[in-house]
């Protein structure tokens, strides 16, 4: 009788070492899958789209209008002037390396509207 009881003990105790095995590898997979689901999402940084050596130049074209405009209207908005004041040396900055894919005709396009800009800038007026 000893010896059943002693098989039969073994025995409960393997099986109950297996079963809190198994148990751990579940609560392990619903731990990770937890984790996963609390974990915040990873924000991807939105991909920068260089615009084309034309569409630079148009909006560097409409930026000297609006600031020449901006500089002739002072008295009456000094704020947008401001505000423009402060973006010129990064426009500038940023057609001057794109400077080197334009046409020959955008170039003239650009050294026109970059005209406009120096001429506010040493206090002239806009035509």
């Amino acid at each position: 009788m000893r010896k059943i009881s002693m098989i039969l003990f073994t025995t409960l105790l393997l099986v109950s070492f297996a079963a809190c095995k198994g148990d751990k590898k579940a609560d392990e997979a619903v731990q990770e899958t937890a984790t996963e689901v609390v974990a915040p999402p990873v924000e991807e940084a939105p991909a920068v789209v260089e615009p084309t050596p034309a569409e630079a130049l148009k909006a560097f074209q409409a930026f000297a209008k609006e600031y020449g405009e901006a500089f002739n209207n002072l008295t009456k908005d000094p704020q947008k002037f401001q505000k423009l004041a402060g973006e010129v040396q990064q426009k500038i900055a940023d057609m001057e390396r794109i400077k080197i894919d334009l046409t020959p005709a955008q170039v003239k396009v650009y050294e026109k509207a970059l005209k406009i800009i120096t001429d506010v800038n040493s206090g002239g007026t806009r035509k």
